[in-house]
């Protein structure tokens, strides 16, 4: 017995009936004294970028005279109509807030009508009845106005087209509207007028973000069921026992259900919101990282017992020799992870320590609870000894380790060159099934107007007088226009086109512009537009005469580009520190500050080759439009982070292996003894990613398979040949200060 981990194990065995006993009362304890991650869900967007504290961002105040108008303060309101729910106060009281240009006018949900055989005079009357209720004192749940479009093109007349066959109505919400007082009005919206004489669906953002958080709620259940049956198939061929897998299981499951409630805990504590997106990844995250940390602990427990060695002893021995590697590829982790506290996209922010803390409790639960199951249980896990494990031949990689490296070098820059022109975008909208109500409704109102009704982009205009200088802003509108992109900019002399909304502060010093695109405003060209009007704006107000105007941009097409934006930033500014952090990690348990250098070179290499498989597969052969903005991030910083997993496991078996042999010897050894439980490990981690597909979501789909391709690519590739070729190109020298046999 020898050195830290060694005692450890030893504890560890004596205690085992205690550590079950242990995490079997904390786990009560958090069921009954912390809750559920549920409670902190969000899919709004304007959590994501920390521009939506921009005044051009934040929903302005509408409320016109005779909207939701208050009770005489001497009387009762009337009693509401069964059917259309109680006054809303908070609404009743805004109503005397004068509109201001101030804010972005952006509806958060859009009612669409629809007749395949026109809107007449008989459905032009029920949807008048139906924008009486919604503007009226009893309507939804927190709607401040409806305001209905007519014609596309015009989108607004009094009249309404013969031959138009689509109306959309935009439902304005109060500003401090939360994700979930919108969802109660949109289902209030639906329950009323769903079932009328004439179709109405509900889209908008709003709804989108509530769909969203809807469908990785109902699949979560799925994904873990799938995950955990995928992983058990796994590690019951691996082992030859359907016993072998029930113990990695116990451990991932509890470490699952503690991390959960406590990220749900400091959420509430805190007051910080938890994106849809995070659980997700939190799960799968856990059942792979957990299954390799237990592969690591169940090969070397099966070795020692093989040898001779009695259960408890076995159990010992295995923390004695692999309880160091854990702890040295959960340290990188962790590091890799807090290092997202410095980010400047929220979703990164809160993604770092939710996954730090999710590795922290995983690394405490599998370094206790495996050990001591296996030493309650010994062979009954593995079925007896078993056999010895298959030996595989490495001769062409210790033979001709620069021919290896070559070639596995040049076809991974080949495929990192395939990753130029990929697109990244935010597109909440097409990432939804369907099938999904608000999807629905979008391709309805995509039928006879621009989809870009979904998300126009606000123009805020200040200056003293600025709304007597007539002429300058028909020039900034003719620059508008000319930008390009736009299937309308609404301005003040457009004012009659939105009814109500206002384009003018009453004191004449704000103006406001909309802008609606043709198409998807959240498509990556519609971003890209976004990017270019952000920069053109204050020379296009050169041009028109309006210099020393101070001018912003907002709305949640804005923030989508200013998340877009802020997560390229990210990656260019924290992947250095990222590397830096793993380096010094690397450096200190390997003893040597010469391997940690082509370890993370691999790593980036594979990173690069994985992004041009990615552009291959979803831009030219799925035809998609792009990946999601936070794809190409979270693969680097899992890449660098789970690949150093491989790196330790596989470099310390070499080093062990060198002490006694000369190095090519090593490398070949440490690969017949280690590549099994490599593979194993790295099928099970690419299979936890890949079954997020099972996830209803383009976004899912995109980050599932990406991740998978990369964790493949590093296991089956990167750490079982290139590392070991590098290794020997650079001989001894890789374990500097130390010394190897050559």
């Amino acid at each position: 017995m020898r050195g830290p981990f060694g005692y450890f194990g030893l504890v560890l065995v004596r205690l085992r009936w205690v550590i079950v006993l242990f995490w079997t009362a904390a786990a009560v304890w958090a069921y009954v004294y912390l809750p559920p991650l549920d409670e902190r869900l969000t899919g709004g967007m304007s959590e994501l970028a920390p521009e939506a504290a921009s005044p051009a961002s934040r929903p302005a105040a509408l409320a016109p005279p005779g909207a939701r108008p208050p009770a005489p303060a001497s009387e009762e309101p009337a009693s509401p109509p069964e059917e259309t729910g109680s006054p809303d106060p908070a609404a009743q009281g805004r109503a005397q807030v004068p509109p201001s240009v101030l804010g972005s006018v952006e509806a958060q949900a859009v009612l669409v009508y629809s007749d395949p055989g026109g809107i007449g005079p008989g459905e032009r009357g029920i949807i008048e009845e139906d924008l009486e209720y919604l503007n009226g004192p009893y309507g939804p749940h927190r709607l401040e106005l409806a305001v209905p479009l007519a014609v596309p093109g015009a989108l607004a007349v009094p009249e309404v087209a013969a031959e138009q066959e689509v109306l959309p109505v935009l439902l304005f919400f109060e500003p401090d509207t939360s994700g979930t007082g919108i969802r109660e009005g949109v289902e209030q919206v639906r329950r009323t007028l769903g079932e009328g004489p004439v179709r109405a669906e509900v889209t908008g953002i709003g709804p989108v973000q509530e769909d969203t958080i809807a469908v990785v709620k109902g699949s979560l259940g799925k994904v873990t069921l799938a995950t955990a049956l995928v992983i058990f198939s796994i590690l019951a061929f691996a082992y030859r026992s359907p016993l072998a897998p029930l113990v990695p299981l116990a451990s991932i499951g509890l470490a699952t259900f503690l991390t959960l409630r406590l990220v749900a805990f400091f959420a509430l504590e805190r007051g910080t919101p938890v994106p849809s997106q995070v659980e997700p990844v939190i799960i799968v995250l856990l059942f792979g990282v957990g299954t390799d940390y237990a592969l690591f602990l169940l090969s070397r427990t099966r070795q020692a017992l093989r040898e001779g060695a009695s259960r408890h002893e076995a159990a010992r021995s295995g923390v004695e020799r692999v309880g160091g590697v854990i702890f040295s590829s959960a340290a990188v982790l962790v590091a890799s992870f807090a290092v997202l506290v410095r980010a400047d996209l929220t979703i990164y922010k809160v993604l770092g320590p939710g996954l730090g803390l999710a590795l922290l409790v995983l690394t405490l639960v599998t370094l206790t609870l495996v050990p001591a199951l296996l030493a309650i249980l010994g062979r009954a896990v593995f079925g007896g000894a078993g056999d010895a494990e298959p030996r595989q031949s490495y001769g062409l990689v210790t033979r001709r380790p620069g021919l290896v490296a070559g070639i596995l070098g040049f076809v991974l820059l080949l495929g990192a060159l395939g990753a130029v022109g990929l697109k990244v975008g935010f597109d909440q909208v097409d990432t939804l099934p369907d099938d999904a109500p608000a999807a629905r409704g979008y391709e309805t109102l995509q039928r006879g107007f621009p989809a870009g009704i979904l998300s126009p982009v606000n123009v805020v205009l200040e200056g003293e007088g600025l709304g007597g200088q007539v002429e300058e802003l028909r020039r900034l509108e003719s620059e508008l226009w000319g930008s390009g992109g736009f299937a309308a900019v609404l301005g003040p002399q457009s004012a009659g086109l939105l009814p109500r909304v206002p384009f003018v502060t009453p004191d004449g010093d704000g103006v406001r512009f909309l802008l609606v695109f043709y198409g998807n405003p959240y498509s990556p060209e519609s971003l890209d537009q976004i990017g270019r009007l952000k920069e053109d704006l204050p020379n296009m107000l050169g041009r028109a005469g309006l210099e020393g105007v101070e001018a912003d941009v907002g709305g949640q097409a804005v923030l989508a580009e200013a998340a877009r934006s802020l997560s390229g930033t990210d990656l260019a500014r924290l992947a250095p520190l990222v590397l830096a952090v793993a380096f010094v990690v690397l450096a200190l348990l390997l003893r040597t500050p010469v391997a940690p250098l082509y370890l993370l070179g691999a790593t980036v290499l594979s990173f690069a080759a994985t992004l041009g498989v990615t552009k291959l597969l979803f831009q030219t052969i799925l035809g998609q439009g792009g990946v999601a903005f936070y794809v190409p991030f979270t693969l680097f910083i899992l890449l660098v982070a789970l690949g150093s997993d491989y790196n330790i496991f596989i470099m310390a078996a070499i080093r062990e292996e060198a002490r006694k042999k000369p190095l090519p010897e090593a490398v070949a050894a440490a690969l017949a003894g280690t590549n099994r439980t490599i593979n194993a490990a790295g099928l099970a981690l690419a299979s936890s990613f890949a079954l997020l597909v099972l996830i209803p979501l383009q976004d899912f789909l995109q980050l599932g398979l990406t991740v998978a391709l990369g964790i493949l690519l590093d296991a089956f590739v990167i750490r079982t040949l290139l590392v070991p070729a590098l290794v020997l190109l650079v001989g001894r020298l890789s374990f500097w200060p130390a010394k190897v046999r050559a």
